[in-house]
């Protein structure tokens, strides 16, 4: 069991990658239990600077359940990264370092990946900068925590999209994201059979670099890096 604080302080974001500076000030971070869920936020805090730096207050519950061990295979708790003061969408699920109150200040490790899964309700074609792009309005969910992408498959004979772990995605409100990509990408071909078909997808993307000033096309820019096609 560990000792009860009152206050957890730490950066969002690995050592070695900064926020864009349009997504300064602008991320928050919630503090979860798996047995309880997403809807029982044990703490709260804006994530500031180009690091998200971030101070987590504690009240007695989320003190208990920090130092409680609980019913679930690690990693007990989870840190939701979302965006805007509403926190929707939710960009990115990661777990609780176990050796949190064994550091003097937590390093959350997030190199601004955000793992979506749902479908493709609409494509917009719009140019920017002389670039035809495309950008794929995404309805769905972040990704558990628990999700594991290829490669490797993992040794187990577990669902490797972590949906057996915790609750259905599909039990959970949606959130809509937009995604950019260049409409010459294969990948822009592979999201049209998907939008046609009503598969579901899973959407890897990384924040838009500040120096593309992609966030003068959406408001929160998220570049496609892999698009998986995962079934109805």
């Amino acid at each position: 069991m560990n000792t009860p604080v009152d206050a957890i302080a730490g950066d969002l974001t690995a050592p070695d990658f900064h926020l864009p500076t349009w997504a300064q000030d602008r991320l928050w971070i919630a503090l979860w239990d798996r047995d309880r869920g997403p809807e029982h936020v044990l703490a709260s805090a804006a994530a500031t600077g180009p690091r998200g730096a971030f101070r987590l207050d504690l009240d007695a519950d989320a003190q208990a359940a920090l130092c409680l061990t609980g019913y679930r295979p690690a990693p007990q708790h989870v840190v939701s990264v979302g965006w805007g003061q509403s926190r929707d969408p939710v960009l990115a699920n990661l777990p609780w370092p176990a050796d949190w109150a064994a550091r003097k200040r937590l390093d959350l490790g997030w190199d601004g990946q955000v793992t979506l899964i749902g479908h493709v309700e609409q494509i917009h074609y719009q140019e920017a900068g002389g670039l035809l792009l495309a950008v794929l309005e995404l309805s769905g969910y972040a990704a558990p925590v628990t999700y594991c992408r290829l490669p490797p498959l993992p040794a187990s004979g577990k669902d490797r999209h972590g949906l057996d772990a915790d609750r259905r995605l599909d039990d959970a409100p949606e959130q809509v994201a937009y995604v950019l990509l260049d409409a010459e990408s294969p990948l822009a071909t592979v999201a049209l059979d998907a939008l046609v078909s009503s598969l579901r997808v899973v959407c890897i993307a990384g924040l838009g670099p500040q120096e593309g000033d992609w966030h003068a096309v959406v408001t929160l820019p998220l570049l496609l890096e892999a698009l998986t096609i995962v079934g109805p």
